[in-house]
């Protein structure tokens, strides 16, 4: 297997997951989740652009995922994955407001 970085990692996963071709990927942060003696997550989080604005996200793994939804990051379900939860909560915003500086 050869080695991959996170921005190509993240297409590569989006694309299988989704069917979603995505561009722009920017690392955001890294977060060090110990949840259990058993388990311990590593999550990377980045964010991206559509290729092409008008593709529209496909269930391409349904025997692992029931669906894909759109929420307000105000207005989240729950349960939110646990990680991002705390992550959010302690005021990371993945999508910071631009500012216009006149």
């Amino acid at each position: 297997m050869r080695s991959e970085s996170f921005e190509e990692c993240a297409a590569r996963e989006v694309k299988e997951e989704t069917g979603l071709d995505i561009k722009n990927i920017e690392l955001l942060t890294a977060t060090n989740n110990v949840l259990s003696d058993a388990v311990h997550l590593v999550i990377i989080y980045v964010r991206a652009h559509l290729s092409d604005p008008s593709q529209i996200p496909q269930n391409v793994e349904p025997d692992k995922c029931e669906g894909w939804d759109w929420y307000d990051l105000e207005h989240l379900p729950q349960p939110v994955f646990g990680p991002l939860w705390a992550m959010l909560q302690g005021g990371f915003n993945p999508f910071p407001t631009i500012t216009n500086s006149n």
